[in-house]
C-alpha cells in the first residue's frame, strides 16, 4: 500500500490546506487555522542531519500522478484530488512516489486564491464581444486548478572587458558651403558584474510556453519549501537538469556582461570590437512558482486560461462566436450601404 503525507487539523484530525488569502494553514471541517510551525513540532534535540533526513523523507512521500494523454507528470500529496489533468483536462493516474532527488529549494506560495482567480476569469471574459453564450458555467470554472511550476534560478558573477569604438559626426555651414567632421574615439572597459536570481524554465513541454506569458515574479517572497504548501495544489515535476542548461545560461551571462559594460560608454554610435569575458561559480537553486490554470474546450478545440498566484497577471485564450461576428460584419455592411446610398443620392 502507497503512504501518502497529510496534514491532521490538530483539533478534529481534518485534512490541512494552504489558504493563500489568509498566507496560513485551515482545516474545511472545523475552520481552524494554523502556521505551519503548528503542526510540524520540531525536535530541537534532533542534530541536524537527522532533521535534513526528516525533511527529505517528507517530500519522498509525494505522490507522482501521469497523465495518460499529454504526458504532463503532476506532483501532489493525499489532501488533493487528482482526478484530471490541469493541462488537458483527461484523467490522470497515480504512478507512485517521488523521489527526494526532486525536491525543491524554495517556493512562492499562492498569494491569490481560487475565487480570485474565478473572478479575474470573469472579467476577462466580459471584455470580449464575440464569446459564445455557452462558454462560461459555472462547473466549468470549478475546475481552475493552482499549479506550482518548477524553474530554476542561477546567481553568478563574471569579470572580463570589452574593446569598443564610437563615432560622432558634427556638420555645420559656412556661408554655402557644408562642414563635416567625423571623430572615431576607442574606448576600454572592464568591470565585475554579480547576478541574481537569473530565471531557467525547469520544462520542455508545451507547459514551458504557458510561463512566459505570466512572468515575472517576485523573488523576494521565496521561502524555505515545505511539502505543506502543496495540500490542496498541484506542481510540474521538471524534467530539465542544470547539466542541460549550464552552456546556454553561461551564454546569457556573458552576453548579459558585455551588454552592460558596452552600456556604460556614454557616447553614440557605439559598437563593439572585441570582448574577453570569464564566469565564476554558479550557484543554483531549484524553485516553484505559483499559477492558475484553466484548460476548457469548446468544439474541440482547447484553450488555455493562466494567471499569475502572486502577482496576478492574467494570460487567456478565447474562442470567438462566428454568429456574433457574421452579425458584425452584416451591421457594419448594412451601415456602409445605407452611407454609400445617401452620398450617390446627394452627387446625383
Amino acid at each position: 500500500m502507497l503512504d501518502a503525507v497529510q496534514y491532521k487539523c490538530p483539533n478534529c484530525g481534518g485534512g490541512l490546506i494552504f489558504d493563500p488569502e489568509k498566507q496560513d494553514f485551515i482545516c474545511e471541517y472545523c475552520d481552524s487555522v494554523f502556521k505551519e510551525q503548528d503542526f510540524f513540532v520540531k525536535d530541537e534535540n534532533l542534530d541536524a542531519d537527522k532533521a535534513k533526513q526528516a525533511e527529505n523523507a517528507d517530500f519522498d512521500n509525494a505522490l507522482l500522478y501521469i497523465c495518460p494523454s499529454c504526458g504532463a507528470e503532476i506532483v501532489t500529496d493525499e489532501t488533493t484530488a487528482a482526478t484530471s489533468c490541469y493541462y488537458c483536462s483527461n484523467p490522470v493516474v497515480l504512478s507512485g512516489k517521488l523521489s527526494g532527488n526532486f525536491k525543491p529549494d524554495n517556493i512562492i506560495p499562492f498569494k491569490i486564491d481560487k475565487d480570485e482567480a474565478i473572478k479575474k476569469f470573469k472579467e476577462l471574459c466580459t471584455k470580449k464581444k464575440f464569446l459564445p453564450k455557452d462558454f462560461i458555467y459555472e462547473s466549468r470554472l470549478e475546475e481552475i486548478k493552482g499549479v506550482y511550476f518548477p524553474y530554476w534560478y542561477i546567481d553568478g558573477e563574471s569579470d572580463g572587458n570589452i574593446n569598443a569604438t564610437s563615432k560622432q559626426v558634427r556638420t555645420w555651414m559656412v556661408g554655402d558651403m557644408r562642414h563635416t567632421e567625423t571623430t572615431l574615439r576607442g574606448h576600454f572597459r572592464q568591470g565585475n558584474i554579480s547576478i541574481r536570481n537569473m530565471p531557467e524554465a525547469a520544462l520542455k513541454s508545451k507547459d514551458r510556453d504557458l510561463l512566459k506569458y505570466v512572468c515575472p515574479f517576485n523573488s523576494a517572497d521565496f521561502v524555505p519549501f515545505s511539502m505543506s504548501y502543496l495540500s490542496g495544489f498541484f506542481a510540474e515535476k521538471r524534467d530539465t537538469e542544470k547539466s542541460e542548461l549550464e552552456n546556454s545560461v553561461s551564454e546569457k551571462i556573458k552576453a548579459f556582461s558585455r551588454d552592460r559594460l558596452l552600456g556604460s560608454v556614454e557616447y553614440p554610435n557605439v559598437s563593439l570590437k572585441d570582448s574577453s569575458i570569464r564566469i565564476g561559480e554558479m550557484r543554483w537553486s531549484y524553485n516553484l512558482l505559483p499559477v492558475w490554470v484553466l484548460n476548457y474546450k469548446h468544439k474541440d478545440k482547447n484553450y488555455i486560461y493562466a494567471l499569475n498566484g502572486q502577482t496576478g497577471k492574467v494570460y487567456g485564450e478565447m474562442p470567438v462566436c462566428s454568429k456574433k461576428l457574421a452579425g458584425l460584419f452584416a451591421a457594419v455592411t448594412a451601415v456602409a450601404t445605407v452611407i454609400l446610398t445617401v452620398l450617390t443620392e446627394v452627387l446625383f
